[in-house]
C-alpha cells in the first residue's frame, strides 16, 4: 500500500464546471487509477503472459490483490488505447477460424507492433478492400496466397506494395525443394510450385 498526501483546491467560483482540483503525480499513477504504474504494468505483462486466472494467482504471489477480469479489463483497455492511437503502417492480413474449417473470417495485424488490429467477419475481397480504403496510412501489405486478399488490397489500398509473408514464403521454398528432390515427381513440379505466388 502507498501512502501520499497531496494538494486539493476547490474553486469557489458557482460556474465552473470542476468544483475541485488536486495535484497530478503521472509518474507515479494515471488519473483515477486504483494502482500504480509500476503495479499496472506487472499486471499487463503477466497477463499478456498467463491469461486471467494464472495471472491472478501470480500476482497473489506477489503480493497484489487483483482479479482475473480485472487483469483482463486492463489487457482489453491497453488494446483499445493502442489502436486508436497507433496509425498501421505494416499489415498483415490472412483467413482465420476459431474451429480448424468453421466459419474463416479475415485477421489483421499490425506487423510492426505484433498486434490484432481487426477481425472481419468473413473472407471476400470486397470486404478487406473497404477495410484498407479506411486505412489509408498502410504502406505494405503482408498476404497468403489467396487471391481474395491480393484482389481485396489491390481495390483499397493500391499505393500499398503487396508481399508474401514469412509462413508462405517458407512454404514456397520447401515445396520447391521437395519437388526437385523427389525422384518421381515431373520437372515442370518446380516451375508451378515457384510460380504459384502470381
Amino acid at each position: 500500500m502507498v501512502n501520499l498526501q497531496v494538494s486539493r483546491w476547490r474553486c469557489l467560483n458557482g460556474e465552473c464546471q470542476r468544483q475541485t482540483f488536486a495535484d497530478r503525480l503521472p509518474a507515479l499513477a494515471l488519473p483515477h487509477s486504483r494502482r500504480t504504474r509500476r503495479t499496472a504494468e506487472l499486471v499487463h505483462l503477466f497477463g499478456h503472459t498467463t491469461g486471467g486466472r494464472p495471472g491472478e494467482r501470480l500476482m497473489k504471489r506477489l503480493g497484489v490483490s487483483v482479479s482475473d477480469d480485472a487483469i483482463l479489463r486492463h489487457l482489453k483497455r491497453q488494446v483499445a488505447l493502442r489502436s486508436e492511437s497507433a496509425p498501421v503502417r505494416v499489415a498483415g492480413v490472412d483467413d482465420w477460424s476459431w474451429r480448424r474449417g468453421q466459419m474463416y473470417v479475415t485477421i489483421i495485424v499490425d506487423l510492426e507492433r505484433r498486434a490484432v488490429v481487426d477481425v472481419l467477419d468473413d473472407r471476400s475481397a470486397t470486404r478487406t478492400a473497404e477495410w484498407f480504403r479506411q486505412h489509408p496510412e498502410v504502406e505494405i501489405v503482408s498476404r497468403d496466397r489467396c487471391g481474395l486478399y491480393a484482389q481485396g488490397a489491390r481495390d483499397g489500398a493500391n499505393q500499398a506494395r503487396q508481399v508474401a509473408d514469412r509462413f508462405h514464403l517458407l512454404q514456397n521454398l520447401r515445396e520447391a525443394i521437395e519437388a526437385q528432390l523427389s525422384p518421381r515427381s515431373p520437372p515442370d513440379r518446380l516451375r508451378l510450385a515457384a510460380t504459384r505466388e502470381r
